[in-house]
């Protein structure tokens, strides 16, 4: 599901809320998203009811929602942290978010399950944080989660 399209590199956005409305558009420019707002309201209220910030500085926000057309999986790094009510309590410099349409079943838990086992080690963490190329964070993340 991830593609170097897929990927955003210092993204500048200092808001929770400005990251995922400009990771959401961006899904919608690749044709993955008909409705940005739906989709934007979807994933945070995702995160009212419980916070997506993972740790070590990384989130994985997510939505279900008849504003995805097709499942997509992003990933984005922030040229800055920004503040995301993570277990850690520390701010967050990556993401992954997952966007699937209402009608899908248990992929997109399928992939949550599979980031999370993966992002609980600190050298994939570093990897991702440490890689400039989006080619090769998509080539790195697929070896990952094959």
């Amino acid at each position: 599901m991830l593609e170097t399209q897929n990927i955003v590199l210092g993204l500048t956005a200092n808001t929770q809320e400005a990251v995922i409305r400009s990771v959401v558009e961006r899904a919608n420019e690749l044709g993955a998203i008909h409705d940005v707002e739906t989709t934007v309201q979807s994933v945070l209220a995702r995160e009212q009811e419980g916070t997506t910030g993972f740790g070590k500085g990384v989130a994985i926000p997510h939505g279900k929602t008849d504003g995805v057309k097709e499942p997509i999986l992003m990933f984005a790094t922030l040229a800055s942290p920004v503040e995301w009510n993570s277990l850690d309590e520390k701010p967050v410099d990556m993401l992954f978010m997952i966007l699937v349409p209402e009608t899908a079943q248990s992929q997109h838990l399928q992939i949550l399950a599979k980031l999370a086992r993966r992002l609980m080690h600190q050298d994939f963490v570093d990897h991702l944080r440490n890689e400039k190329s989006a080619q090769a964070i998509t080539t790195y993340i697929q070896e990952q989660l094959a």
